[in-house]
């Protein structure tokens, strides 16, 4: 078995199988995980793919790993997304992933090279990584790796959950008073419109008010509705969800300190 490390937009036949590769450990949908491999470069970041080739020549992807820039240290560098197979771990994968990603940035000019972990300290520990203070990375996914907020020892904040919308009965019930209230002072504008002018006209027309409100229903008074049930209450809100206080460990190697 041969294995060696290329660059991902020098062999873009291998796009699929790292679509794979990465969803397996974080899962994203196919398009953003696609649009997100589309943009290596020669220029920082861009990915980095390892081969292994068997003897009948058959090449298949083995691990991957990703590289970007660190703010004001143009001589490091920050490699992130390392990963291999599930079922290939164990096998002394990762270390040879690792050693070919580090050869491959001292060959680029990178003296340092920087990472973020959150439970395989020991492993990086065991290449001559170590602990160090955080620094500020361009273009780094430290947020998809790490499953958490960019700075270490932090909580997500809350979701807050949207108050519930006014229920479809009462506004219902609102628009029928509405009309009852329009339509009640519609009637009493047209009484006073059409009044008698004086005082006989008035006497005449007090003696014939109530024949004429028997015979007609034209000025009845409307009658009131019956009261709409209330409307239910609302459901309750989604409880709030948090994601646990998770450390993330922020290691650094010197590619030309001898071990």
């Amino acid at each position: 078995m041969a294995f060696c490390m290329v660059a991902l937009h020098k062999r873009q036949d291998l796009i699929d199988a790292c679509v794979t590769l990465l969803n397996s450990e974080w899962s994203r949908s196919q398009s953003a995980r696609l649009h997100s491999l589309e943009k290596s470069n020669d220029g920082l970041p861009y990915s980095l793919v390892m081969i292994e080739t068997n003897n009948s020549q058959e090449e298949k992807v083995a691990g991957y790993c990703r590289l970007a820039k660190v703010v004001n240290q143009p001589k490091a560098v920050f490699i992130e997304s390392v990963v291999v197979p599930t079922d290939r771990r164990g096998q002394g994968l990762g270390r040879r992933l690792m050693d070919l990603a580090e050869d491959h940035a001292r060959c680029r000019g990178y003296t340092e090279v920087y990472l973020t972990t959150k439970d395989k300290q020991g492993f990086y520990e065991h290449l001559g990584y170590r602990y160090c203070k955080p620094v500020n990375t361009f273009n780094a996914q430290v947020l998809e790796t790490c499953s958490c907020v960019f700075l270490t020892n932090t909580i997500v904040s809350e979701n807050v959950p949207t108050p519930p919308a006014k229920s479809t009965d009462t506004i219902r019930s609102v628009k029928a008073e509405s009309n009852l209230n329009d339509k009640c002072t519609s009637q009493a504008s047209q009484v006073i419109l059409e009044s008698p002018s004086t005082d006989e006209e008035l006497s005449c027309c007090t003696r014939t008010e109530s024949k004429n409100s028997c015979e007609s229903n034209d000025c009845e008074p409307a009658s009131t509705p019956s009261a709409l049930p209330p409307p239910p209450p609302p459901p309750p809100p989604p409880p709030p969800t948090t994601v646990p206080n998770v450390t993330v460990y922020w290691m650094m190697k010197d590619l030309y300190d001898k071990q």
